[in-house]
């Protein structure tokens, strides 16, 4: 069934006309708030958490000459507390913990946590008086009516609509005016695909994964000789490290490329990191044989539908 409408597919499941929503058509829920309603008024259901990607991270344009000064993004990294966000608005059911390109949990191809210097580790942690202190000292002082500058939010429509808001509390509060848009897809993907686009900060349509499902797809996201990226870095480094990734046979070596890639962004802050937030996937009780996959690979995620099968007597026996 095509059901765009978030709204619309919610009332379906609750009414039993769905059997399930999935990765299939990418009809999951990202609203932490709507899962907990469907517990409270559908507890019958199966719910799956799926922490593929942290959907929706911004990337800094770095075409824009407030972005290219590292200072400002180590500021705007500090000024965000994911402990807390994670704590009320994803109810703890997220990871706040920092991560680069590369997710944590991928430990091969990651720069790993307890490698990053004291000082790196810092510019992760919420610190909101030192985030003001380096933009006093990046020439960014507040103005008369206590902003420093603006900046625009560019949120695919995908993802939580509500986290943008959230994100631009946390600037405000250090002199930061925010604004944000809701792209549609067309509108995502016109700025994802142009040289530069006016986004400060854009949410692309991956994010910065933290995954490693999408490793040589990411790696080619921070290479103009791939594609133009989100974040409109430019950089030698990164071109040249993709083109190696593309080009080698060896596993081995691609993960040393992987990491050395995570540790330029974790180091130079390319992206605003966002806690790892489970998509969630939901299946009526009747659905038989399913257990939560996301899909059999890259280019098989529909495949596994072909091993369920629907308990006709039991979804009779619940009215349905």
């Amino acid at each position: 069934l095509l059901m765009p409408d978030m709204s619309t597919r919610l009332a379906a499941l609750r009414t039993g006309k769905l059997d399930m929503m999935s990765n299939v058509g990418d009809a999951y829920i990202t609203s932490i708030d709507d899962v907990v309603s469907l517990q409270q008024t559908n507890p019958e259901m199966e719910f799956w958490p799926i922490f593929s990607r942290p959907s929706g991270t911004f990337y800094f344009n770095q075409s824009l000459p407030l972005m290219q000064d590292v200072n400002v993004r180590k500021a705007l990294q500090m000024a965000v507390d994911r402990e807390t966000i994670n704590a009320t608005y994803n109810k703890g059911l997220g990871d706040p913990a920092p991560y680069g390109l590369v997710g944590q949990f991928t430990p091969e191809y990651s720069w790993p946590y307890e490698e990053w210097p004291d000082e790196v580790k810092q510019e992760y942690t919420y610190n909101s008086e030192r985030a003001e202190e380096l933009l006093d000292a990046a020439g960014y002082p507040r103005g008369a009516d206590g902003y420093r500058f603006k900046v625009k939010l560019g949120q695919f429509n995908r993802w939580e609509a509500t986290y943008p808001e959230v994100v631009a509390g946390y600037l405000n509060a250090i002199g930061i005016e925010t604004e944000f848009t809701i792209l549609t897809q067309a509108e995502n993907g016109a700025a994802l695909a142009a040289d530069t686009h006016e986004w400060n900060l854009l949410a692309d349509a991956y994010g910065w994964t933290g995954g490693s499902a999408f490793l040589g797809y990411n790696l080619g996201k921070l290479s103009q000789t791939y594609n133009n990226t989100p974040g409109n870095a430019k950089d030698p480094r990164t071109d040249a490290l993709y083109l190696a990734a593309r080009d080698t046979t060896d596993l081995e070596e691609f993960k040393r490329i992987s990491r050395q890639a995570d540790e330029i962004t974790v180091r130079e802050h390319w992206g605003l990191v966002k806690s790892r937030v489970p998509t969630f996937y939901v299946s009526q009780p009747w659905v038989q044989g399913y257990f939560g996959e996301a899909g059999m690979g890259w280019g098989e995620r529909y495949t596994f539908m072909a091993r369920l099968w629907i308990d006709s007597e039991l979804k009779k026996a619940m009215g349905r």
